[in-house]
């Protein structure tokens, strides 16, 4: 099979605390641990001989991992890869905007939760106004489509939907609504009544809005993307939960520690940091196959699971958004 993208996590660590993903007491990497840049880029310059495109960098907060510019620079020079991306909780991003775009960053991905403050600050324990500031600078260099990801929870956010409306036609971005995982069930409360389905927002817009119409949009992955002809403005939905998308699925994660993670909802890893850190281009070549043989079994018991999540315990911070 083919794998197109891949989502490389850089770093555990985070500077929020969103209490869904990241909860108290939760110990992080060793530095000496995590994967170097010449590690992933050898990892990911092996996967374009098997049809790998698209490569999107996470955390953690991947702003915390110094120098990321440089391992953005390495992806982009890599024959095959033909976008990099990178998904951030905004908070310094305006310190990194220029720089990552002079090095060949195509766009980002912000995470906003909530447009109140108060709010956002409740469920992330950070400032929107640090995450906006890095928004605009984003725009103002140029990574675009910038695209804004909000996960929504019921009771607590979901009556925000206009707003990211609004604030998409104010800001010139597009927004992504997100259903709510169970990741890492062990460490935090996760309950299906904290899921709100996403047709229930779309309908709820399009009440105010009128019809979407079905779009595109460059590096959708999951997202299925509408437009809304009344504003000019993109709005996707991922749907793990009410519609699960994994027919076709042809992403891999590649953990900050060095494990292929094939799917969010099974805790099937494969380490692979011996084998880029001492193994020969033939025996990585060779691994990787084996890798695609197991992502192809995966699938395929995943979809005979009627997409059930297995116990998952890893937090999102660990596993790379």
């Amino acid at each position: 099979m083919e794998i197109t993208y891949l989502r490389v996590s850089v770093t555990d660590k985070c500077n929020l605390k969103c209490f869904y993903c990241r909860p108290e007491g939760l110990e992080f990497f060793e530095k000496e641990k995590l994967l170097s840049f010449e590690e992933i880029a050898k990892f990911v310059r092996a996967l374009t001989k098997y049809g790998l495109r698209k490569v999107r960098i996470t955390g953690g907060e991947p702003l915390l991992r110094k120098d990321i510019h440089i391992l953005v620079r390495m992806l982009k020079e890599i024959d095959g890869v033909e976008d990099v991306s990178l998904t951030t909780n905004g908070i310094t991003l305006s310190k990194h905007a220029e720089i990552l775009k002079k090095n060949g960053l195509d766009r980002v991905n912000v995470s906003i939760d909530s447009l109140k403050p108060e709010l956002f600050y409740k469920m992330t324990k950070g400032n929107l106004e640090d995450v906006l500031e890095g928004l605009r600078e984003a725009k103002r260099v140029g990574l675009e489509p910038v695209k804004v990801n909000a996960v929504v929870i019921r009771g607590m956010n979901e009556d925000e939907a206009l707003d990211f409306v609004e604030f998409a036609r104010e800001y010139g971005v597009e927004v992504r609504f997100i259903e709510m995982m169970p990741l890492g069930q062990g460490l935090i409360q996760w309950d299906l009544d904290m899921v709100k389905p996403l047709d229930m927002i779309k309908r709820r817009i399009e009440e105010k809005y009128g019809k979407m119409v079905p779009s595109e949009s460059i590096g959708s992955g999951a997202a299925k993307v509408y437009e809304l002809p009344s504003l000019g403005v993109k709005i996707g939905f991922i749907t793990p939960i009410s519609n699960p998308f994994c027919d076709g699925c042809s992403k891999l994660r590649l953990t900050a520690e060095g494990s292929v993670k094939l799917c969010l909802r099974t805790d099937e890893e494969i380490p692979i940091k011996d084998v880029l850190r001492y193994g020969s281009e033939e025996e990585i070549d060779e691994f990787i196959r084996q890798i695609l043989i197991e992502k192809e079994r995966s699938n395929m018991e995943i979809q005979k699971s009627n997409y059930a999540f297995s116990e998952c315990r890893r937090v999102m911070t660990s596993i790379g958004g």
